[in-house]
C-alpha cells in the first residue's frame, strides 16, 4: 500500500499555508497603498495645493477660520491620506474654535509636504523661500535686541549673516519659474529684501544702530511677505 504523506507530515509546508492568507492580505493593503504613496511627491508639488495651503495659513493669520476651513477641505480632497490628516486636523480645529491648533496644523502640514518634496528629489520655489527665512532668522535677531556695535566680533557676525541671506533670497530669484520671476510683486520684495541687505555692513560699520534697526525692520516685512505668498 503506498504512503501519501499529508501536511502534519511537513511542519514547514503546514506553517507557510497558514501564513499565506495573512502574507496575501499584507501585500494587498501595500498595493492599495502604492498608488496613495506615489500620488504624495506629485501633490506635494502642486501649485494649487500649495495655494491653498497659503491662503488658509493667511486666512487663520487674520483670524478667519471660516475662508481657512474653505481651503483646508479642498486640502483633503487634493491630497493623499498621509497629508490630507494634517489638513483634516486644522479643519476638526477650527470647528473647535481653536484657531491656534488649526495654525500649527497648517504649518505642520507645509512642513510635511516639503519633506514628501525632499525625499522624491523634487524642488519648488516654495523650499527656496523656506530655507530663505531659515537662514534670515539669525540676523532677525538683532531686531528684536538692539546689538552692541561697539563689538567688533559681533560687527562681523552682522555682516556675515546678511551676506548668508543675501545669498540665500538670491538662489530663489534664480530658482523662481520665469513667470514669477518677472512678476512685479515677487520682484518688489526679492530687489527690496537683497537693497536693504546689501545696506547692512554699511550701517554696521558706520556703528549705526538706528539705521540698522530700520534695515531690520524692512527685511522683517519683505521676509513674512515672500513667505506668505511663496512659501
Amino acid at each position: 500500500m503506498r504512503f501519501f504523506p499529508t501536511l502534519p507530515h511537513f511542519p514547514a509546508v503546514r506553517s507557510a499555508v497558514r501564513t499565506t492568507p495573512l502574507l496575501i492580505t499584507s501585500l494587498l493593503l501595500l498595493a492599495s497603498a502604492a498608488p496613495a504613496l506615489a500620488q504624495a511627491p506629485l501633490a506635494a508639488a502642486d501649485e494649487a495645493v500649495l495655494a491653498d495651503r497659503r491662503l488658509a495659513a493667511g486666512y487663520l493669520r487674520t483670524g478667519n477660520g471660516d475662508l481657512a476651513a474653505l481651503a483646508l477641505e479642498r486640502l483633503q480632497k487634493a491630497l493623499p491620506a498621509p497629508h490630507a490628516m494634517r489638513a483634516k486636523t486644522a479643519v476638526e480645529a477650527i470647528d473647535a474654535g481653536d484657531l491656534a491648533a488649526a495654525t500649527t496644523a497648517t504649518e505642520a502640514l507645509a512642513v510635511d509636504l516639503a519633506e514628501a518634496r525632499r525625499a522624491a528629489g523634487v524642488r519648488v520655489l516654495a523650499d527656496c523661500v523656506r530655507e530663505f527665512s531659515t537662514v534670515y532668522a539669525t540676523l532677525d535677531t538683532h531686531r528684536t535686541r538692539a546689538p552692541d556695535l561697539a563689538d567688533a566680533a559681533l560687527r562681523s557676525a552682522i555682516a556675515a549673516a546678511a551676506r548668508a541671506s543675501d545669498a540665500a533670497v538670491a538662489r530663489c530669484d534664480g530658482e523662481a519659474p520665469a513667470a514669477v520671476k518677472a512678476d512685479a510683486g515677487f520682484r518688489r520684495l526679492v530687489d527690496g529684501s537683497r537693497g536693504s541687505l546689501g545696506r547692512i555692513p554699511e550701517a554696521v560699520a558706520a556703528g549705526d544702530a538706528e539705521l540698522l534697526h530700520r534695515f531690520l525692520i524692512e527685511l522683517r516685512a519683505y521676509e513674512q511677505l515672500l513667505r506668505f505668498r511663496y512659501g
